[in-house]
């Protein structure tokens, strides 16, 4: 026997036949199924049944119901366990149906499969969703009289549809499927005409599809209804068309708004929003709204319902909203105040089951911890939550500390972390401790933002590119490789991550129209663009940080040829200066294009992405020095054809592995 709810409420015996139920026995099925097999009063029966015209005897007729849907469970499972899956109880009655005994049941496993692979793995979950959806024959429990329960049940099973309808689209987006997600997210919009993340996407998909005034008449739209339906304007969406892409982004919109407020300076601040502290700098990352905690910090909770708090955008840890977008945030400024673990605790754990992005702020300025001091245990409960979260969603650690992200274990804890402080580094030697060094909570601000752009979202609204570059083949001298990734992304969008140390390497996030994508590049106007040990270092960073979020690579070579090294045995590498970089790109199993543009010989072309080392296609421009013969190169690109040659490769090969 198996269930049918998404449609019309019916039985589906053993051999295929369908009977559909209606009446008293739909009401039934219906409240014991939202119950989740447990035991359901039967006064809640009876109030299902009847509503407000209760029989004078309820309780009798209730029984006189129960023995009918024995009946006819008889009749629908003759050699199974039919009546036997009515248990009767002193409080009232239960029906033992397994998840896998319906299709509701298979449908939201197959959703939670396919949430796992959403950001990984869009073709995957194309593959998942696509039958997923097709088990839906109409509304669901068409035609049926629902209970408190059963109501209940519907909608739950109702939004489910609506989310996988929408992950749907957005795996489509990232397939370069525009215009089939443009048809899916129109007739998702017709159901909820207020919902701002699905305009955004179909915004997006209409402009992929080369339809920009549509996109314009949307983004409208959605503004009016909010505006004169609702009472309330869009906080996610621009208000005017922003000249950087992003400004686009919804972890965007009201940064600038929040970073242009004026506040008179207070003696011994740093200028203008440059005060050091950690609740300023939360102010400035989170919207202008109260935090839900899953915990009150003070007295504790009783309840597990999470409650909004009312002490503003200050508690030790919550869910907020950036850019309108749910966010877990744990502010450790006072690691003493014990009673707030289990808050910080419960996020965690919140995020993890929701895949919320998690923000950790450690410490405050001039404050270093009492390293005397035994560790509490707490704080040994808080690292592990937050080693687990590893791989599941995204974490961006700041510290006012150095040593707070330089200790051995502080990789564990974030995929990246940002260094507050307003003295400059002394010595450029140094390995890097921080993907990017702040130096006021208002630029610590705005790279919190920009990260969980980059490591949540796979695409956005796409720019032209600022800068030309058609004249960089025209000659040999050395090319700054700023300029280059200036006209191959889109305009404004580049992020640098440990721009202060290897700086003859360049690593950073940014788009190709519209696409995320990691780049790794030589720069030889600075160090000649050598792999030396701390450039080789950041390399290796920046790979492991996009091979965990699925992030495709580019990698731009310009190099000089590493020194030779002893003979390595088989299996093993030679101890050459990009060894630990090349052994990184080996494990990386993303998509990756490189494009020589200028020297690239020898073991530096094998470490920098050659085929050999997993590159999925290696281009070169006509002025590269490369001691790779034409076949094997993929081809020989003018350097202003390499924007539209990189973006048309990530399109196709986005959302599967490297070398697949």
């Amino acid at each position: 026997m198996r269930v049918l709810l998404l449609g019309a409420l019916g039985v589906e015996r053993s051999d295929g036949s369908v009977d559909y139920v209606r009446g008293f026995q739909a009401t039934l099925i219906t409240e014991f199924l939202a119950a989740d097999s447990m035991v359901v009063s039967t006064d809640r029966l009876a109030d299902a049944l009847y509503g407000e015209d209760t029989p004078r005897q309820p309780l009798r007729a209730v029984h006189a119901h129960m023995t009918r849907l024995r009946r006819a469970l008889r009749q629908w499972e003759p050699e199974g366990p039919g009546a036997e899956r009515v248990l009767t109880k002193a409080a009232g009655y239960a029906l033992k149906v397994s998840s896998s005994e319906s299709d509701a049941g298979q449908f939201l496993a197959e959703l939670n499969r396919a949430r796992a692979l959403a950001r990984t793995e869009a073709d995957a979950a194309v593959e998942i969703l696509e039958p997923a959806l097709s088990l839906w024959r109409g509304p669901v429990l068409e035609g049926t009289a629902t209970g408190v329960g059963g109501g209940q049940l519907a909608n739950r099973l109702e939004a489910a549809r609506r989310e996988a309808a929408e992950q749907l689209a957005s795996a489509r987006l990232a397939l370069g499927h525009s215009a089939q997600a443009v048809t899916e997210l129109e007739a998702l919009l017709l159901e909820d005409p207020y919902d701002e993340a699905l305009a955004r996407l179909l915004i997006t998909a209409l402009s992929r599809s080369g339809r920009p005034r549509e996109a314009q008449r949307v983004e409208q739209h959605i503004r009016r209804a909010l505006r004169d339906d609702l009472g309330v304007g869009s906080r996610t969406m621009p208000r005017r068309r922003p000249q950087r892409v992003l400004d686009q982004s919804p972890f965007r919109p009201l940064v600038n708004r929040v970073l242009q407020q004026t506040q008179p300076a207070r003696p011994g601040s740093r200028g203008q929003h440059g005060r050091l502290s950690s609740t300023r700098l939360l102010e400035l990352i989170v919207d202008r709204e109260s935090p839900v905690c899953l915990v009150s910090p003070s007295p504790p909770q009783v309840s597990g319902t999470p409650t909004p708090s009312h002490r503003g955008p200050t508690a030790s840890a919550g869910v907020y909203r950036v850019g309108g977008f749910p966010v877990a945030v744990v502010h450790d400024a006072n690691p003493e105040r014990s009673r707030d673990v289990q808050g910080a605790l419960r996020t965690l754990d919140y995020a993890r089951k929701a895949g919320l992005p998690v923000v950790l702020l450690l410490g405050e300025p001039d404050r270093r911890p009492d390293s005397s001091s035994e560790t509490p245990a707490h704080q040994v409960m808080l690292l592990r939550s937050l080693v687990q979260l590893r791989g599941v969603v995204p974490r961006v650690v700041i510290s006012f500390d150095d040593g707070a992200v330089r200790f051995p274990g502080a990789a564990a804890l974030g995929d990246a972390r940002i260094l507050v402080r307003a003295d400059p580094p002394v010595g450029t030697g140094r390995r890097p401790t921080a993907e990017i060094e702040a130096r006021s909570v208002a630029e610590a601000a705005a790279s919190v933002r920009d990260l969980l752009d980059y490591l949540t979202l796979h695409w956005a609204p796409a720019v032209p590119s600022d800068a030309a570059i058609e004249d960089f083949g025209a000659h040999d001298a050395p090319v700054d490789m700023r300029d280059v990734i200036a006209g191959i992304a889109d305009s404004g969008d580049w992020l640098e991550l440990t721009a202060e140390h290897g700086p003859s390497l360049l690593t950073g996030l940014a788009r190709i129209e519209g696409k995320r994508v990691g780049i790794i590049a030589n720069n030889p106007v600075v160090g000649d663009g050598a792999l030396t040990p701390h450039a080789a270092s950041k390399g290796t960073r920046m790979v492991e940080l996009c091979a965990l979020w699925s992030v495709p690579l580019l990698v731009l070579v310009d190099t000089p040829q590493l020194p030779r090294s002893g003979a390595a045995g088989a299996g093993s590498l030679p101890e050459v200066a990009g060894s630990e970089l090349l052994r990184a790109f080996l494990g990386a199993e993303v998509p990756r294009v490189t494009v020589i543009t200028g020297r690239a010989k020898g073991w530096s072309r094998l470490v920098m992405g050659a085929r050999e080392s997993g590159a999925d296609a290696v281009y070169a421009w006509p002025r590269a020095q490369t001691d790779l013969t034409d076949g094997a190169l993929d081809g020989t690109i003018a350097p202003q054809a390499t924007r539209a040659v990189v973006s048309m490769l990530l399109g196709t090969c986005q959302g599967r592995r490297a070398g697949a």
